[in-house]
């Protein structure tokens, strides 16, 4: 007989809205779960104010729209649904809370963060002729709130909501149920999961491809193109091009024969020039939130890769007290970390050595530090990723190199290294700034975001500067002619407010 969980399981989903949009969120939520599988029956409750959830093999489940006890708490207009899982088995119990957590955001929570991406919201009004009407987009970015703006700002270009699919990183970010939710309950689009990529690629193109339409890709981190490329090559043709986010994404297209144009905002003065410092600091941020115990000022850090990134999470945690060294295997790199004042050395192993460092942040995206490097570090050290994925450090090598290996839930993967020390892996390896997070606040972001769009609407519409292969220099003028930037800088310059003048 299968196991019935014990004690009761409870979830809870913070909304913000009005009254009525709670209760029409929670009302919907009650009439998908009557029809979930295993369910017998929704039942409302005059008494309790919930919704009863009987099960198919006799267990049950509750739900109430509730409000927070501490209303100075929490944000103004919260409302909390409450989903308790009371009796049933494990699989019943996962079957139940995976409908809870699927909530669509609110017309309020919507309407806040387009408040919040101004850029990217008004995209429409720049091309009235809706330049994204004749072709498909295929997205694999990060599941965050900016990231519904971005598709409302596509789907208002001319995207039809049937022609487009989103590949869901499976990142633990903050809101990716809900984001996944709103995508597929409110504008039918279809989403496929990162370890279903090859599927999803082909069903994309397969409706596309029957209504007469190619391709856009808008990637972050160089997943589609690879695989296509590799494992799809006669699907090549249908894509018109590429828009790429992330320098680990060029990584990843690099060696490829691209057969069509790629957009790099990767690449971009745009974002190497606004960016970076808001990753590295969401980062750090996201780093201290998971170590709120831990007296880090005056410790030792290791910076791994001195680009973008790394140069400027360096500069965050020296700004953060720490006493910094970096290693990069490029020696102009090194060099120029040398002299910005940072520690460094030719050899990684006597770097770590002599340095002894707590903590080390990987910005290389590729195996960038093992079992060799971290059997040097001291006790109860943290290694933290900012690339994709979990491609920074070599977890397998850890693995088979420790005597005990510990899920520590949120915080990560504690590996005991025999005859080393313990060290934790934070987020299980997993880009840091996203985990269970928002990472950039939307105002920052909004800048590529909009960015991106623009990418997807020059090569819809083929525009003649865009060849095969990267196209940087072309990036960068078609970005600039688009005018974003200046209008960023009309947001947050000196005219309004945002600087001396």
């Amino acid at each position: 007989m299968p196991t019935s969980v014990k004690p009761p399981l409870v979830h809870a989903v913070d909304i913000i809205g009005t009254q009525d949009e709670a209760r029409h969120l929670a009302g919907e939520l009650a009439a998908r779960l009557a029809l979930t599988p295993g369910v017998q029956s929704m039942d409302w409750d005059e008494t309790s104010a919930s919704w009863q959830c009987t099960l198919a093999d006799g267990g049950r489940g509750r739900l109430t729209l509730a409000a927070p006890a501490d209303p100075a708490a929490a944000a103004a207009h919260t409302h909390r649904i409450v989903a308790t899982f009371e009796q049933g088995t494990p699989a019943a119990a996962e079957a139940y809370f995976t409908a809870v957590r699927h909530l669509p955001f609110t017309a309020t929570e919507i309407a806040a963060a387009v408040s919040e991406l101004p850029l990217t919201s008004h995209l429409a009004n720049r091309w009235a002729d809706k330049p994204l009407s004749g072709v498909g987009v295929l997205l694999t970015i990060h599941h965050m709130r900016d990231f519904v703006v971005l598709v409302d700002s596509l789907l208002a270009l001319g995207v039809d909501p049937g022609h487009m699919t989103v590949i869901d990183k499976e990142y633990p970010y903050a809101h990716t149920h809900r984001v996944d939710a709103h995508l597929v309950q409110r504008h039918g689009i279809a989403v496929w999961r990162y370890r279903d990529l090859r599927a999803g690629i082909e069903d994309h193109t397969a409706r596309v491809a029957a209504a007469g339409k190619r391709t856009v890709v808008m990637d972050d981190g160089g997943y589609v193109m690879p695989t296509v490329l590799r494992e799809l090559p006669g699907q090549a043709d249908h894509f018109v091009g590429l828009v790429e986010q992330t320098t680990s994404g060029i990584r990843r297209v690099e060696g490829l024969d691209l057969p069509l144009p790629l957009f790099s905002v990767a690449e971009s003065d745009m974002k190497s020039m606004i960016e970076s410092y808001g990753i590295a600091d969401a980062a750090v941020r996201n780093t201290l939130r998971l170590l709120p115990d831990e007296k880090l000022e005056g410790q030792a850090a290791l910076v791994l890769g001195f680009g973008r990134i790394g140069h400027e999470v360096a500069r965050v945690l020296e700004m953060r007290r720490m006493r910094v060294a970096v290693f990069d295997s490029d020696i102009t790199r090194l060099v120029a970390a040398h002299e910005e004042g940072f520690l460094t050395g030719r050899s990684l192993e006597q770097l770590v050595r002599t340095h002894q460092p707590r903590l080390v942040i990987g910005c290389v995206g590729s195996r960038s530090f093992g079992a060799r490097e971290a059997r040097l570090l001291p006790e109860r050290s943290f290694l933290v990723s900012t690339t994709s994925r979990n491609f920074e450090f070599d977890l397998d090598e850890l693995r088979a190199a420790s005597t005990a290996v510990t899920d520590r839930g949120v915080l990560g993967t504690g590996y005991q290294l025999a005859g080393g020390p313990e060290i934790v892996v934070l987020g299980h390896g997993m880009p840091i700034n996203f985990h269970y997070a928002e990472s950039l606040s939307n105002r920052y972001v909004d800048l590529v975001l909009a960015g991106l769009a623009v990418g997807a609407v020059a090569l819809a519409c083929a525009d003649e500067r865009l060849r095969p292969g990267h196209n940087v220099a072309a990036t960068n003028l078609i970005l600039a002619e688009a005018g974003i930037v200046d209008d960023y800088y009309r947001l947050y310059g000196p005219a309004a407010g945002g600087g001396r003048g």
